[in-house]
């Protein structure tokens, strides 16, 4: 036995990271792969618990992320601060937290907008071009010491990553999906065409040339239906609009527009030349375009860190609610299953990586990431392959070293 644990601390410790103590979370163990019962699905997969330094690619993405804020930073202007009365006041209270701030690092394409939370299970609105050439974006929403520079907010805190799941191009509209957002972010109440008329006031939330969680209000001039505009990719749209007074800039494409009520009556998505001369795609668009795509709110989105693309994966929802939660892999392609990924709690990280490095139908090792931070905690080994693990492994302190090993009776 003790050969055995031996040999394969050191695959063991590949597989781990440093620092945290994590509580030990209840994993449904997976029996026999059998790749038969699984359809194949080109899937992308969050490589955390595999021997790929994410970092590098990241350091890669902030720079251009940096670069592109610091270049807003220095073209805006400090504006004074408004304080909002009655509605406007309680409209930004109660959904500044439901408004994310979005960055999209396609090169050549790098642009910054809005979006909001439109189904609790992480679904974000959002415009077409704000995540044009994008399959992830990098997703903030609002910090908990209240709205802060960009540059800020690309330096100092972590983005979530999101999937870009659905696109209206016509429409201009886009659905990106995001897995672990605080409960104070409120979903907000999409509204109907028939609660805007011209004159009413309404009032958007965005990031406005890089000002964060800008709040601005206006009054609604006209409601424009079957409006077409292009863009200068020559990019072509249609539908009803709202043209507004409210100031809206570039970061604000893909925010919310609010009536007085506090629900949605459009999405901010340009501006002409000339002055308050603002449009945004009226709500009815977002709802038909919401209901075309019903399945978005059971996907896993499975931690769009970083992409790596494996076409021979095989799924499975393991406890059959309609979520896919474990993926199958033949990781050296030869036709025979070698790793497995786990997201038993289907929030879209996954915590669990199965390995079978002999390849005959058992799994020898199962690591585990409990807190999910990125670091192996815990382990489990089957020592006699018989199918059953034997013996438990933990690494307390996260710091790369096994602390202990015990059997499992």
């Amino acid at each position: 036995m003790k050969t055995l644990i031996a040999s394969v601390v050191s695959l063991l410790m590949i597989l781990s990271f440093s620092a945290g103590i994590a509580k030990e979370k209840k994993i449904k163990f997976r029996g026999n792969n059998s790749p038969d019962e699984f359809k194949p699905l080109q899937i992308t997969i969050s490589p955390d618990l595999l021997k790929v330094d994410k970092a590098l690619e990241l350091k890669l993405k902030y720079k251009v992320a940096k670069e592109f804020a610091v270049k807003n930073d220095q073209n805006s202007k400090k504006k004074k601060k408004i304080k909002y009365r009655g509605a406007a006041k309680t409209i930004y209270k109660n959904y500044a937290n439901s408004v994310v701030f979005l960055y999209n690092p396609t090169k050549g394409k790098e642009s910054l907008g809005a979006g909001f939370l439109v189904d609790k299970s992480g679904v974000i609105l959002t415009n077409w071009h704000v995540t044009n050439g994008a399959k992830e974006i990098f997703v903030w929403p609002l910090p908990k010491e209240g709205a802060v520079e960009t540059e800020v907010l690309f330096k100092d805190i972590d983005p979530y990553f999101g999937s870009v799941l659905a696109e209206n191009k016509g429409q201009d509209l886009a659905l990106v999906k995001v897995s672990g957002l605080a409960p104070s972010a409120k979903v907000v109440e999409l509204g109907n065409n028939e609660d805007v008329s011209i004159g009413d006031t309404v009032y958007a939330i965005g990031h406005p040339n890089g000002l964060p969680w800008s709040f601005t209000l206006g009054t609604v001039s006209q409601i424009r239906k079957n409006k077409k505009w292009t863009y200068e990719d020559k990019s072509e749209h249609l539908a009803t609009v709202i043209q507004t007074q409210t100031p809206i800039s570039p970061g604000n494409s893909g925010g919310p527009l609010f009536g007085d009520s506090g629900k949605i009556v459009g999405i901010n998505t340009w501006g002409a030349d000339g002055q308050n001369l603002n449009f945004a795609v009226a709500v009815d668009h977002a709802k038909e375009f919401i209901k075309a795509n019903p399945n978005i709110t059971k996907v896993n989105t499975v931690d769009a860190v970083i992409k790596k693309d494996y076409p021979n994966a095989k799924t499975d929802d393991y406890n059959k609610n309609g979520v896919i939660d474990t993926w199958y892999v033949d990781d050296d392609k030869n036709g025979k299953i070698d790793l497995g990924f786990i997201d038993d709690d289907e929030n879209g990280f996954v915590e669990g990586t199965l390995i079978d490095k002999d390849e005959d139908g058992i799994w020898e090792l199962l690591v585990l990431d409990n807190n999910e931070n990125g670091k192996s905690d815990l382990a489990y080994l089957d020592e006699d392959n018989d199918g059953k693990f034997d013996v438990k492994a933990h690494d307390y302190d996260e710091d790369g070293e096994w602390d202990k090993f015990e059997e499992i009776s």
